[in-house]
């Protein structure tokens, strides 16, 4: 019924030549003024920025078995009657 249809698809030269190239990038990867701001921008400063972000936040917040009523906070801040 839905056979028979080999090569139904016609190939174009052109997007195979881009698609070997792309796919091959990272053999022709050369180290440029052009492109190493770039990198190490997003190699270096957005990992180190996020893990700095993370380690703010580590043991902050506590999710489990918290009620509507009850803070996230993993050490919520006494109320000021206590204090």
């Amino acid at each position: 019924m839905a056979g028979g249809h080999h090569r139904s698809v016609k190939i174009d030269p052109a997007i195979e030549r881009w698609q070997a190239m792309h796919n091959s990038m990272y053999q022709r990867f050369r180290w440029t003024p052009k492109n190493t701001p770039s990198l190490l921008f997003f190699g270096l400063a957005v990992p180190a920025a996020t893990l700095y972000l993370f380690s703010q936040t580590n043991s902050v917040w506590d999710w489990s078995g918290k009620t509507k009523d009850e803070s996230l906070l993993a050490q919520p801040p006494k109320p000021a009657a206590e204090q």
